[in-house]
């Protein structure tokens, strides 16, 4: 779960990874990499994901051609002069790492800065020494006399490896994503009052914000759960499906805790508020 704050009314942003972590602005993780995700709302669009989708296109097709004419091409006796294919290999390797892995050589360089090193580091690392290689052999291949010039260049090596990382961040934004609805759909669920029993014994509805840390609140039978809490007196059966999975309701009774949104299919029980625990909507 994200730690929600808001300050004065500015998204920040923080990692999921480690929640310490706050910024002004989108970016990603000093300390780890990862991108950094609002802690005050979800945006509607992810520029950063459509950008990294972009990059990621062009580096599949890029990384094809450089594929193509490194491993196919021979294979299929293509007749293409040898350096026509390195310089084709180089000036499409050169797109795909410098365009496509430019943000891995970001990440790389702060974790460096911060000294912290993460995958980010050995990606920069495995791709740069691959593309560094290939490209002083290519301009300077007297250097690489033991190796015939057929095998001395491993652009397809630098290309896959950048494609195949910039896959995993795709698929790791789309899946941020989904995760993201599926927390705003559950923060819909909550219900907008709940039924706070006063010090004097007193019952009475009251809207959900105004529930505060250690008020102890009635749900009944066929209730939605408010917030997060503690149940202190009675029991019920509570339907946790939406959190676990599980199909068959749970019981609770006292001393057991009891999670925000869910439904109290039987039974009535008192429970008492946690800190941080009312969901805002």
């Amino acid at each position: 779960m994200l730690c929600v704050e808001v300050k004065c009314m500015a998204i920040q942003y923080t990692c999921p990874m480690h929640p310490k972590v706050l910024k002004e602005a989108a970016g990603s993780c000093p300390i780890c990499g990862m991108d950094l995700e609002p802690v005050a709302g979800r945006a509607k669009e992810n520029p950063e994901l459509k950008q990294m989708m972009l990059r990621f296109w062009v580096s599949v097709a890029l990384t094809l051609l450089v594929v193509w004419f490194a491993m196919i091409a021979p294979m299929v006796s293509l007749q293409v002069p040898i350096h026509v294919s390195h310089w084709i290999q180089a000036i499409a390797a050169t797109v795909v790492v410098f365009f496509g892995g430019y943000s891995f050589f970001v990440r790389a360089w702060q974790s460096i800065v911060h000294r912290h090193l993460n995958m980010f580091t050995l990606i920069a690392l495995g791709v740069s020494c691959a593309y560094g290689y290939s490209m002083v052999a290519l301009l300077w291949p007297s250097l690489f006399t033991h190796l015939s010039y057929q095998e001395s260049v491993y652009f397809e090596a630098a290309s896959v490896i950048t494609a195949l990382v910039l896959m995993g961040q795709v698929l790791e934004g789309k899946a941020r994503e989904k995760a993201g609805d599926a927390i705003e759909k559950l923060l819909h669920l909550a219900p907008k009052t709940a039924r706070r029993i006063t010090k004097e014994g007193e019952e009475k509805d009251v809207p959900l914000e105004e529930v505060k840390q250690g008020d102890h609140l009635r749900i009944r039978p066929g209730e939605q759960v408010p917030t997060d809490g503690v149940i202190v007196e009675g029991w019920g059966l509570i339907d946790e499906s939406m959190i676990t999975g599980e199909p068959m309701a749970a019981p609770k009774e006292k001393g057991n805790k009891v999670v925000g949104a869910t439904l109290n299919q039987d039974g009535t029980f008192i429970r008492r508020t946690r800190e941080n625990s009312v969901l805002q909507s």
